[in-house]
């Protein structure tokens, strides 16, 4: 029974949030015009959301997070939470409940959904600045870390005279030495020219190479660790959670909770940049990190336990 409303509970507010979170991640797409440029209106639709589940798959710990957060909170509000303690129940039932939810999370995220969370493009897996030269004899520049960021299909890169070239990667394998993009826009000062598609080879007998980033090792790694790592911090935030019952330090703990969900978004966002930055094996890395927050969470339940009892 126990088990079973806590389930339940996670999984509305999961979707409340779902939508709010969802919601606010359109907003950039929307800010930047999608639906003011040229094209059929389901194809614009399509371009706004695509990046969606990307997006997602990074959010989530801190989404699952505040949905534990919230629906325990709720629960604790209402005095369930205080029925079930003073019957005797202790943290783990929760804790089991609260495990699950993000392992089944995680493994849909890292199963059926994991094609669709994938950058069709990342940077350019070398240091080294790539030359293309077009049709019309400009050559145009992918300088890694600075322009040549691809994110939702789109590739920037720089030519002479301040010119600045945004398009979507048809290919986003870089064969034979050519990519192949559009459609898009050459900006060159105040003159914007959109073109549908544009062809690109590579200048000075650069080799080709491929933009995706990561090997098999290394998504095989990350995909097996993120739902240990979603399970881990949804019981580091479990304690707080329990502890909420509108009653003493309130606003203290929400805004506490709230704050450590936000910074643990930096703190995996920043982790995974040096990892993919190659500073350190992304194969060890991974694992590594969802077993050091899994431990971190089941200290702080067993300390906040034992300080119960």
């Amino acid at each position: 029974m126990l088990q079973t409303r806590v389930l339940w509970s996670l999984t509305r507010y999961f979707g409340l949030l779902t939508l709010l979170f969802t919601a606010v991640l359109l907003i950039p797409g929307i800010g930047e015009g999608i639906f003011a440029t040229p094209g059929q209106f389901v194809e614009r639709l399509i371009r706004l959301v695509k990046p969606l589940p990307e997006l997602w798959r990074v959010i989530l710990p801190t989404v699952f997070m505040l949905t534990v957060l919230v629906a325990l909170s709720r629960l604790g509000f209402s005095g369930d939470v205080k029925i079930w303690r003073a019957a005797g129940t202790s943290s783990w039932p929760f804790a089991g409940a609260t495990a699950v939810f993000g392992a089944c999370l995680g493994a849909m995220m890292m199963g059926p959904l994991w094609t669709f969370s994938q950058p069709e493009a990342a940077n350019l897996s070398s240091t080294a600045q790539s030359h293309y030269l077009a049709s019309d004899g400009h050559t145009w520049s992918a300088v890694p870390n600075v322009g040549s960021t691809m994110q939702a299909g789109y590739m920037v890169l720089h030519g002479t005279e301040n010119a600045v070239l945004r398009a979507q990667v048809t290919d986003p394998l870089d064969k034979g030495g050519a990519l192949s993009l559009g459609p898009g826009w050459i900006a060159r000062g105040d003159v914007v020219t959109p073109f549908s598609t544009l062809e690109l080879t590579r200048s000075h007998g650069e080799a080709p190479r491929q933009l995706i980033q990561g090997t098999g090792w290394d998504n095989l790694a990350y995909r097996l660790s993120y739902p240990v790592l979603l399970v881990g911090l949804g019981l580091l935030m479990l304690p707080i959670a329990l502890s909420i019952d509108g009653q003493r330090l309130t606003v203290i703990k929400i805004v506490g909770a709230s704050l450590l969900a936000l910074n643990t978004l930096f703190v995996l966002l920043m982790t995974d940049a040096m990892a993919k930055a190659g500073l350190w094996s992304e194969v060890l890395f991974y694992p590594v990190r969802a077993a050091i927050v899994l431990v971190i969470g089941l200290l702080a339940l067993l300390l906040v336990e034992e300080r119960t009892a």
